[in-house]
């Protein structure tokens, strides 16, 4: 017989969901403004804006536009300059997203503790942890984490659910040391920052803080330059005090670590899930603005 845990788990929305929900749709009409009207309408603007940009290739993809369009709450210009923020920094960063090769980040899946839980939160969010215990830089450097992240964050925007609802982030500072420290770049914290805020077609509800420690402060001092007023508020920061968490994401639906109901986070299953997505991602990092001499034809 099912404890009572378990019976609050099988309530909660699962990670993979590849519909709407009644309330989703209604959230989606209420908050973003949405119905098939505009849905249409928006697609079809966005798509001659991306067509004047000179030297775009762009992803032609109504479910992929879709996301930068909910992000944006339907107003096509302002989605249209997150999808060219999305290729600017895809060409900034180079190093990290051409000539894309999944077995990189599988790798970095597999020595980093990386991923969304299981399950969703009651307002729908999709949850993401990363957590630096098991995080060793001259293994896989925070470019590498990056990446890993970036795939996870696009994987999870493919559904609609997801588009709708968003994301709240876990980040666990568990076990970080001086050693860690140097590798937490400027130029990373700047990524990170420009991906909440300008650059990801995602909705950001929340980024929870938990185990930080006094190292943290150094991070935190120069990541809160980079961030809107707006976003710094969305921060929230619990230490080792696991019940401030539960204030804003029910234990119903959090691992042991962070004292829920559910075991010990791993990634396996999640890693699995990922892996058979990896065409996909393939498919997203092949767009971008052109090199010279080097036209994309879609």
């Amino acid at each position: 017989m099912p404890s009572e845990p378990e019976k609050k788990v099988v309530k909660a929305l699962p990670y993979e969901l590849d519909y709407m929900t009644d309330e989703l749709r209604k959230r989606a009409k209420s908050e973003l403004f949405e119905d098939e009207d505009t849905r249409v309408h928006s697609l079809k603007l966005l798509k001659n804006m991306l067509d004047d940009e000179k030297g775009l290739n762009w992803q032609d993809d109504d479910r992929f536009l879709l996301a930068f369009l909910r992000a944006r709450k339907f107003d096509v210009k302002r989605a249209c300059s997150v999808v060219k923020n999305f290729y600017n920094v895809m060409r900034k960063h180079s190093e990290l997203y051409e000539n894309f090769d999944y077995a990189k980040v599988k790798r970095t899946l597999e020595g980093c503790h990386i991923g969304f839980l299981p399950y969703r939160d009651e307002e729908g969010c999709c949850i993401l942890v990363f957590s630096t215990k098991n995080w060793n830089p001259y293994e896989h450097p925070l470019g590498d984490v990056m990446r890993a992240l970036t795939c996870g964050l696009l994987n999870a925007i493919r559904s609609p659910s997801t588009q709708v609802a968003g994301f709240k982030v876990i980040v666990d500072f568990s076990g970080f040391t001086f050693r860690q420290l140097p590798h937490v770049s400027p130029t990373y914290l700047w990524l990170f920052a420009e991906a909440l805020q300008n650059c990801f077609p995602g909705r950001f509800r929340a980024v929870h803080m938990v185990n930080e420690g006094h190292l943290f402060a150094y991070i935190w001092a120069v990541l809160k330059q980079l961030l809107s007023a707006k976003l710094k508020d969305r921060f929230h920061f619990h230490g080792k005090n696991m019940k401030k968490l539960h204030k804003y994401i029910t234990p119903s639906v959090l691992p042991a670590e962070y004292e829920g109901e559910l075991p010990e986070f791993n990634n396996s299953e999640w890693s699995k899930h990922m892996e058979s997505t990896a065409d996909y991602l393939t498919t997203i990092f092949s767009y971008g603005y052109e090199k010279k001499n080097n036209k994309k034809s879609r």
